[in-house]
């Protein structure tokens, strides 16, 4: 890529690509978002970033940690020189960086001094933005969290492609549904011209000029009108020598449906009315709709009737037809979820992909409501959305199912607000994400435990402090006693499980809502809710009391959480307290 970034064919094209994704400065969606959760947790970054790469500017589409940006100058954008590559870009610290030193985010705020980005790369081989994480300290990735990263990555882009390829089925969607109202519209124009003139022809009798015809039964003389002659594309005044080269005109079988209405009309008096294909002298192939009946006139037994040129009208009819069946294949073997329900929810169509998610038929779906489908506590989200989409004509979003076999589906949707004949429904089209939404859980549970313990890791004080806002705690830090010896003596297999034993002994003795913390190495930490000087005294006397069913001897310390303090001063308050004690042991120690 040029260092520009501005004036090659590949830029160009990489910008129309981005232009094409129509992902630009549209509102947060929760999947972006909870990638860059993810990545900031996997990390342990204040900031992560999904950013697109514009022609003049850096626009975020998802932006966890710096609240009220949305975008800034490419000319000051360090991802600008991530997608230069193919590789993830790692900036340990940005103030000693020649291309960085001088950017407005690392002498200003938010001071950014560590920079990690993975370019997102499209399936086309285009680089349009990054997934990148920010911190204000400098500092380097492990090898784990690089990879962890490029993995987000990835799925970044296949979330973008996925949503890029589900607009693209919603606008086909769309596109077949105007043509086919379109077709509709040109048909019924149709039809009410083909009713007007076969009001005229009504009106101006049996013998009408226009578009009319005459025979004669006794003498075999036949008339054609002007217009019935432009029709046939004979010259005007042109009169057929006989019934069988009247006849001519049509294909065989189509001539004996035509003597089959003479006949019948000559035995029976009952006229005529058929639609039939027809040849013209010009070997155009038509359809042409003829009206008639047999009647006497001063004596003599007469066919008289109309003739009229049907071909656009059996065109759009046939268009309409054909218009049917591709939506209707569309609609049944879509791999997108596809229903309409009404406003009170009611479920009026569902193609199979939409009922094989829920691992149900489709007819045992008809007519239900889609409450019927989701657990209690959600069916008041459910009336929120109703509300919103007949007062918006549109919603987008994640709703919850419970599928046949109990298990929980969850569908992306972008589901409009349609009208027929004057009824209003919801066309909704939506995609089955189960997988993804249960694997972003997990993803999220591993970044916040730590794997040997199973104990929360020190990130999840990230997600207490907006839990326990305000609310009074106590923490109390714990450092295991020659834990050192053990790893030298026994082994570090050993050493891993005196940790466990250790975790599963502070979890006994932690009441709900407490949380057990792996800090590091053989340090832990207990966040105690609600606890007061009295109730904190009470716990630490009851783990003094049961300290001989620890496997190995510890040290503590406690602090109090003062109003205004955060749950990580007050940890760092039980440190000191721990490390005073260790003092004082080790004082006595020396004086013994």
């Amino acid at each position: 890529m040029d260092a520009k970034g501005l004036e090659t064919d590949d830029e160009r094209e990489r910008l129309q690509r981005l232009l094409d994704l129509r992902l630009l400065d549209t509102p947060p969606e929760p999947l972006f978002d909870a990638l860059t959760r993810a990545a900031a947790e996997l990390t342990g970054s204040p900031v992560a970033l999904v950013t697109l790469i514009d022609q003049q500017r850096q626009w975020f589409k998802s932006n966890y940690g710096l609240p009220g940006v949305e975008s800034t100058a490419r000319s000051t954008a360090i991802c600008d020189y991530a997608i230069r590559g193919e590789e993830l870009m790692e900036v340990r610290d940005a103030r000693g960086d020649v291309r960085f030193s001088r950017f407005d985010i690392v002498v200003g705020e938010p001071h950014v001094r560590f920079y990690a980005g993975a370019p997102l790369t499209l399936s086309s081989g285009h680089r349009v933005g990054t997934l990148c994480v920010l911190d204000t300290v400098p500092r380097a990735l492990s090898e784990q969290q690089r990879s962890a990263l490029q993995q987000l990555a990835k799925a970044t882009v296949a979330a973008i492609e996925l949503r890029e390829q589900l607009m693209k089925n919603q606008e086909a969607l769309t596109d077949n549904a105007l043509e086919l109202s379109a077709q509709v519209q040109r048909g019924a124009a149709l039809e009410r011209q083909l009713r007007a003139s076969e009001a005229f022809l009504e009106r101006t009798g049996r013998t009408a000029g226009v578009g009319g015809y005459e025979a004669d039964l006794e003498s075999g003389q036949i008339l054609w009108s002007d217009e019935t002659c432009r029709i046939h594309e004979v010259p005007p005044g042109f009169t057929p020598a006989s019934y069988e080269q009247a006849l001519s005109f049509y294909p065989e079988p189509a001539r004996e449906v035509v003597n089959a209405a003479v006949q019948r009309s000559v035995e029976t008096g009952e006229g005529w009315d058929l639609e039939l294909p027809l040849v013209t002298r010009g070997g155009r192939a038509i359809w042409v709709r003829t009206v008639g009946r047999m009647d006497v006139v001063d004596g003599r037994r007469k066919l008289l009737g109309a003739f009229q040129d049907v071909t656009m009208r059996h065109r759009a009819v046939q268009a309409m037809e054909a218009s049917e069946r591709r939506f209707r294949k569309i609609f049944e073997f879509s791999l997108g979820l596809i229903c309409t329900h009404d406003a009170h929810g009611v479920l009026l169509n569902i193609n199979p992909a939409a009922a094989r998610s829920l691992g149900m038929d489709v007819s045992a779906l008809l007519g239900r409501e889609l409450t019927d489908f989701m657990q209690p506590e959600r069916r008041a989200w459910f009336g929120d959305y109703l509300a919103e989409i007949y007062r918006e004509g549109n919603a987008s979003g994640t709703i919850e199912l419970v599928a046949r076999d109990g298990t929980l589906r969850y569908w992306n949707f972008h589901n409009v607000l349609d009208e027929d004949d004057g009824e209003r429904y919801v066309l909704a089209h939506a995609q089955d994400v189960t997988s993804q939404y249960w694997q972003e859980r997990r993803l999220r549970e591993l970044s916040r435990r730590d794997p040997l313990t199973n104990c929360f890791n020190r990130r999840y004080l990230l997600e207490l402090e907006t839990l326990w806002a305000d609310m009074p705690a106590a923490c109390v830090a714990f450092d295991l006693d020659h834990f050192k010896q053990v790893n030298d003596t026994h082994g570090h297999q050993r050493g891993d499980q005196v940790l466990v034993s250790f975790a599963d002994f502070l979890r006994r003795h932690t009441p709900e809502p407490g949380v057990v913390v792996r800090l590091g190495g053989d340090e832990f930490a207990v966040l105690l809710a609600h606890a007061d000087a009295e109730g904190l005294a009470q716990w630490m006397a009851q783990l003094r009391a049961d300290a001989d069913q620890s496997p190995i001897g510890f040290s503590k310390g406690a602090a109090l959480r003062i109003a205004g303090q955060t749950l990580e001063q007050t940890l760092a308050h039980a440190d000191q307290e721990l490390y005073r004690k260790r003092r004082r042991h080790r004082s006595r120690r020396a004086g013994d």
